[in-house]
């Protein structure tokens, strides 16, 4: 079915995580005021007039064990939203695949139309046969990652396209204000070190004393610690951190706390995500470290294919980036204190972070991406 520009269109937006709310906040945040928005939502979704279903923060989990007690909270969403799809026209799924996997084979029998899948799950990674499944059922992919393209090509044909922009990362990962007004509001000439637990509710809670036993082994390499997050854990933060020289800053404080604080600190210490991509687009030397319950590392260690875990160093195929997953603080202080006394590998490190922001394009890709979904949403 074509879909008239002046013809009301009701799309869903299946969307599981931060990243990818914040992608589609950009996207449809303007241009598509004929189209009506409904979907997994959060505020800033909300805002530009997404009408909610259900809540992010009630997906956004990560790993075996950690997904096993929300399981019939989870099936409710599902639920309703299979419930809603069939008054939608077009479904937009967004990475995902545990939920949005299941929900394109059902979407047809719904009466969608169209079904666009927007940010591939890492197929390069695990679960290879789930590049199959979107090739099956979807009609559009578009992708935000280069070296996807190779992996989804075999699958193209009449029913099924694939697209690649660019990373939309490109456009968004900018200071909110300039380097002397972030140091004023931190109270501080000397310049920081980063401290990025995570973004969901489990990271923050396994991660904050983690980085706590890190924080104390490098007091004497820095005057202070800055940690960007959000209003809802800042309690908690300044709490685990309350004897030590950390800043917990959110949006009340400083504009774009995480991007402020990529751009203006000589080091980060970010939990592994889209986060560690951000930090390589504001040039900022990091270390990646993550923690996950024991069950969920040993089986991530045998099902896992690829030899990196943060984006940086996939998307470059070398480790640039040091990772240390479940490992001991002491092993993160150490790299760490290396990084900090170091300026010729922070420097190199830098460059290798240039190098990968011309792979991902060049400046205007949420136009590009704005572009594409209209035409996509129209055809």
């Amino acid at each position: 079915m074509v879909f008239n520009n002046s013809m009301h269109r009701r799309v869903f937006l299946s969307i599981g995580d931060v990243s990818a709310a914040n992608y589609i906040y950009e996207i449809f945040r303007e241009g598509f005021e004929d189209t009506e928005l409904v979907g997994i939502t959060n505020e800033k979704l909300e805002s530009i007039g997404v009408k909610s279903v259900a809540s992010i923060s009630e997906l956004s989990v990560v790993g075996i064990a950690e997904v096993l007690p929300k399981l019939l909270q989870i099936r409710r969403i599902y639920k309703r939203c299979l419930e809603t799809l069939s008054g939608c026209d077009i479904l937009v799924a967004c990475d995902a695949p545990g939920f949005n996997l299941r929900l394109i084979k059902e979407a047809r029998n719904s009466g969608v139309k169209k079904i666009i899948y927007f940010i591939s799950p890492q197929v390069w990674a695990w679960k290879p046969r789930r590049a199959e499944v979107i090739a099956r059922y979807a009609d559009e992919l578009v992708l935000i990652l280069p070296f996807e393209r190779e992996l989804y090509s075999r699958f193209e044909n009449k029913h099924f396209r694939v697209h690649y922009v660019g990373h939309p990362l490109v456009d968004m990962v900018r200071p909110g204000i300039d380097r002397e007004e972030f140091l004023e509001a931190l109270g501080t000439k000397g310049v920081p070190v980063n401290l990025m637990p995570g973004s969901r509710w489990g990271e923050v809670k396994r991660h904050a004393p983690f980085l706590k036993e890190v924080v104390k082994g490098l007091v004497d390499r820095t005057e202070l610690f800055v940690l960007p997050t959000f209003e809802e854990f800042r309690l908690f933060l300044e709490d685990i951190f309350k004897d030590l020289p950390v800043r917990v800053i959110t949006e009340r404080d400083i504009s774009s706390p995480a991007y402020s604080s990529m751009f203006y600190s000589k080091l980060s210490l970010i939990a592994s995500g889209t986060s560690s991509l951000e930090a390589a687009l504001a040039l900022n030397p990091h270390v990646v470290f993550y923690r996950v319950n024991l069950l969920t590392y040993l089986i991530g260690k045998l099902l896992v294919k690829v030899e990196h875990v943060s984006l940086p160093n996939l998307i470059l195929g070398r480790e640039v980036v040091p990772e240390l997953i479940n490992r001991d603080p002491f092993e993160v202080v150490q790299v760490a204190r290396e990084l900090l006394e170091d300026e010729e590998k922070r420097e190199a490190m830098k460059e290798s972070f240039g190098e990968l922001k011309r792979r991902l394009g060049g400046e205007g890709v949420i136009l590009k991406l704005r572009s594409l979904f209209k035409e996509l949403l129209n055809g």
